[in-house]
């Protein structure tokens, strides 16, 4: 998991809970003195860790707390890499380029990211299909992404999740139903 993802989940933890619960967090869950570098790589198992006291902490689902997660990391994304965004118009220019704009400005951007297999089928004209895999199975922060995603350009969505990784299925379904107001 690259640094920059446990860059934006100390921004989460330390705007919502404040830096001594995130200082307790990386004392418990991370090597000594482990300060995270947005472009290393880290054991995943530590972000899950973390994410998991923190709902722990908050009496929260996990599944919640990763998804509010998901949301907090597209923005912080946005923030770090404008250039990025700028190249879409819209909520759904955004989620059709996932795979062929956005994953490959990451892999010039970081070393080996381990990317998830994210493709987008648009389904008329207010629904876009997504399918999501990988072996991480994060797909609620997926969902939290496009919930980022969909506030950043102002745009209304709901999602139904019904195939699902954690369910045993081999990839995730999410469809996407962009609302008119």
């Amino acid at each position: 998991m690259k640094g920059i993802i446990f860059n934006v989940l100390e921004d989460m933890v330390v705007t919502q809970c404040g830096m001594s619960v995130w200082n307790e967090l990386l004392a418990k869950h991370a090597p000594k003195d482990r300060v995270y570098v947005s472009a290393k790589s880290y054991a995943e198992s530590e972000l899950l860790s973390i994410v998991q006291d923190v709902a722990q902490r908050l009496n929260m689902p996990l599944q919640e707390v990763v998804k509010a997660f998901g949301q907090f990391l597209f923005n912080g994304l946005a923030s770090r890499h404008t250039d990025v965004v700028n190249k879409f118009s819209d909520f759904t220019s955004l989620v059709m380029g996932i795979h062929d704009v956005i994953h490959l400005e990451v892999n010039k951007l970081y070393h080996e990211p381990s990317l998830p297999h994210i493709t987008g089928r648009l389904v008329g004209n207010n629904q876009i299909a997504l399918r999501y895999s990988s072996p991480r199975r994060l797909c609620f922060c997926a969902e939290g992404l496009l919930f980022g995603a969909a506030q950043h350009f102002k745009q209304k969505i709901q999602i139904s999740h019904d195939t699902c990784m954690h369910t045993g299925a081999d990839h995730c379904l999410l469809i996407i139903e962009l609302q008119n107001d």
